[in-house]
């Protein structure tokens, strides 16, 4: 068995080796070797086979004569593979004449032969139907799927002659643009773009999202009703988050709640009579989730009492197979520095009796959406920096079907097959997917929408909507500046600015002045009026460990007070570690006036400690501290989605910066414009400059400092009075 195995791998080596010979050879000598050698092939597949059937000894020593005598040929055929073409005749001729043992396997060999050639032929005949197939995927499907980058303030039923902020750009081929899925029903989501989040909706047909809300406050957490005409949502149209109701074909709103401080991410009862959400009472510093009649005559009620967050509930629908059914209410629940998925039963409404769905210590889930027979459920899970979709069975709670990458699941109510989810593909933009609730899937059904898309929540009806058109102005209107007599811009000079260099590229300049007005609007404090970094001039080093490549050289980065994050709470951060690298998210206390409801909302998530790198925990210390142990009270803004509305972006963690405290990197912000590091120096310096200072050579004009004033005078910065940086009252 052995000797056979050997030969058998012996031939298959030399094979590969006759290939090689093969190639400085004749066109007709390599012919007559690939002959030789599919011979041989085919003689140790008969072998193979011989082994396995076990056939008597005689007819194993038969074919060990046969492979001799083969190899035997082979070894003559390589010695005399430089002869030529006439030689090699001869000698396949003298060598057919020798006397050859016949295979006892004869008719077995051709059929195992014939049968190969017929399985090769059917791999090829599947590689191209494949090929072919694929290729047919990456046009979109109009007839099934939906797909298309889509304008959102125009539609179809929208009056021609009212102003869009974003016209329909001009077609530039004459292929018809694609539709909405023709599954059927209703999709309501939110889109936050130019700072101002409204309701949008898309319907079987449509190109293109349609405009739902046009309030110049922010509507969003829209959820459909049971009768699939009315929604309830959050809106601060009124001063703080307030719950209201909609009948999207009326547009006639009703507001259900009058509490000042906030509320959010409702949910409706089966039978429509009641909503359940989250909501913030300074009588418990925290969020809880709460239960109320929509007609006002019951509730509120008090559902959760966790010291810690609930939020983001979820009301079971109806099935009548479930004696069960519409009784329970699922919702996010962060205990002992996890978050999981968890279920309440109304008939026992306790935090002790809830079930923990998910359970599991080094994942966050969060966005819990019901299938339609109430039987699972699905929801957003964050694991290493991967955001996927994903659900459980109630019967099966401890199997997790991952559906794809993405994030804020909604279920396809008519019969519970597909799921709808967010996908981020950058900033200000998002991809709506619905997929099969089989298993992991790419679609190839998606939808390309400007804004970030959070909140979707479908239903089986199809009302007769008609879209509005947006009349708010663009927050972020690029500066007018032109550069000197040398291709080069100035730095501007920050009004009211305490920093070692208060100075920005007039490029930024206006930009900036915009992001500190917001930032005062919302938190009632002049957070950016004390940076700890602007512009840095070639003559300052960098930190230790960190590149001489500083977005600070460009007169593009601000430096927030970093020591904020390790005194008090008037800074947290929120660790996000990405599939590469981390980076982290910023959020702002807002002053003590703002802290009734009126600005900011509570915190979500566990922040980030970096106090504990020095608790004398080793392992606190090893990783550059660890989560905190509960989440912070009080009302916080997301300063870095706001500097995001002003293309002002965080910058990731270098990689040591679980050792080095400088390569955490938190604090700073950039504002690129589209341009790389080397590009945006060279706005402001000349190339030589920039050669010089990478090399660490000297430099004739090291120091850059502001020539002139911006040819464009920038928003002015705030004038009024903000809340001193002090610490908060707990």
């Amino acid at each position: 068995m052995l000797i056979r195995v050997f030969r058998l791998t012996d031939k298959f080596s030399n094979a590969l080796l006759k290939l090689s010979a093969w190639v400085t050879n004749s066109i007709v000598n390599q012919v007559a070797q690939l002959r030789l050698s599919i011979e041989t092939l085919i003689v140790a597949m008969v072998m193979a086979l011989v082994a396995g059937a076990k056939v008597s000894q005689e007819a194993s020593r038969k074919a060990v004569a046969v492979v001799q005598v083969t190899d035997q040929r082979r070894r003559a055929v390589m010695a005399q593979r430089a002869a030529a073409l006439t030689k090699v005749t001869e000698t396949r001729a003298i060598a057919a004449k020798e006397t050859v043992v016949e295979d006892p396997l004869k008719s077995q060999n051709r059929l195992l032969s014939a049968f190969t050639v017929l399985l090769l032929v059917s791999l090829i005949g599947i590689v191209l139907w494949a090929t072919q197939r694929n290729s047919a995927t990456e046009t979109p499907n109009t007839n099934s799927g939906f797909a298309g980058v889509l304008p959102q303030n125009t539609a179809a039923n929208i009056d021609p002659t009212t102003e869009s902020r974003l016209p329909t750009p001009a077609p530039t081929n004459t292929v018809p643009p694609p539709t909405f899925s023709n599954w059927g029903g209703t999709l309501i989501f939110s889109v936050r773009e130019a700072g101002q989040e409204d309701l949008f909706i898309l319907q079987r047909g449509d190109t293109q999202p349609r405009r739902l809300t046009n309030n110049p406050a922010d509507d969003r957490d829209p959820t459909w009703a049971p009768d699939g005409q009315t929604i309830a949502f959050i809106s601060k149209r009124d001063g703080p988050w307030e719950l209201y109701t909609m009948d999207v074909v009326t547009k006639q709103t009703t507001r259900l709640t009058y509490n000042p401080h906030f509320i959010g991410a409702p949910t409706w009862s089966p039978d429509g009579f009641f909503l359940a959400y989250e909501a913030y009472t300074p009588e418990t510093e925290n969020l809880d989730i709460y239960i109320v009649a929509v007609d006002g005559s019951q509730g509120p009620y008090q559902l959760t009492s966790n010291p810690n967050p609930d939020f983001e509930p979820a009301w079971m629908p109806n099935n009548p197979a479930d004696p069960n059914s519409g009784r329970r209410i699922a919702y996010t629940s962060i205990r002992n520095q996890q978050q999981d998925i968890y279920i309440m039963d109304l008939g026992n409404p306790s935090d002790s009796a809830a079930i923990n769905l998910t359970n599991t210590p080094d994942i966050d889930e969060d966005y819990a959406t019901w299938s339609p027979d109430g039987q699972a459920i699905a929801y957003s899970a964050v694991s290493s920096g991967i955001e996927t979709v994903s659900y459980r069975r109630l019967d099966n709670s401890s199997q997790e079907i991952v559906i794809g990458r993405g994030r804020m699941p909604t279920w396809n109510p008519i019969d519970g097959s597909q799921i709808f989810y967010t996908q981020p593909r950058q900033y200000a933009e998002y991809l709506i997917t619905g997929v099969y609730a089989t298993g992991f899937a790419d679609s190839t059904n998606a939808m390309i929408v400007n804004g970030i898309v959070s909140d979707l929540d479908w239903t089986a009806a199809e009302p007769q909507i008609s879209a509005v058109v947006a009349n708010y102005p663009p927050i972020d209107v690029p500066p007018n500046i032109t550069p000197d007599a040398n291709g080069l811009y100035t730095l501007a000079g920050l009004q009211g600015i305490t920093a070692p260099d208060p100075y920005l590229n007039t490029r930024v300049y206006s930009a900036f002045n915009a992001l500190r007005t917001a930032v005062l609007d919302k938190t009632g404090r002049d957070y950016l009026a004390q940076l700890e970094d602007t512009f840095w001039d070639l003559s300052r080093s960098p930190e230790i460990g960190q590149p001489r490549e500083s977005w600070h050289y460009t007169g593009r980065a601000i430096g927030l007070d970093r020591n904020l994050a390790l005194r008090g709470n008037d800074l947290i951060v929120m660790r996000e570690d990405q599939e590469i690298g981390t980076t982290w998210r910023v959020f702002l206390r807002v002053s003590p006036q703002g802290q009734n409801g009126v600005l900011g909302e509570p915190l979500r998530s566990i922040p980030w400690d970096f106090n504990s790198r020095t608790s004398g925990d080793p392992q606190a210390f090893e990783q550059g501290g660890q989560r905190m142990e509960q989440v912070p009270s009080g009302y916080y803004i997301d300063f870095t989605k706001i500097a995001a509305d002003y293309n002002w972006f965080p910058i990731q963690a270098d990689r040591t910066w679980r050792q080095n405290y400088a390569g955490v990197l938190f604090w700073v912000f950039v504002r690129t414009d589209g341009l790389n590091w080397r590009q945006a120096m060279g706005e402001i310096y000349s190339q030589d400059q920039i050669n010089r200072f990478l090399n660490n050579e000297p430099i004739d004009t090291p120091t850059r400092v502001p020539t002139e004033a911006p040819t464009e005078e920038p928003t002015a910065g705030p004038t009024r009075t903000p809340t001193p940086l002090l610490p908060d009252a707990q």
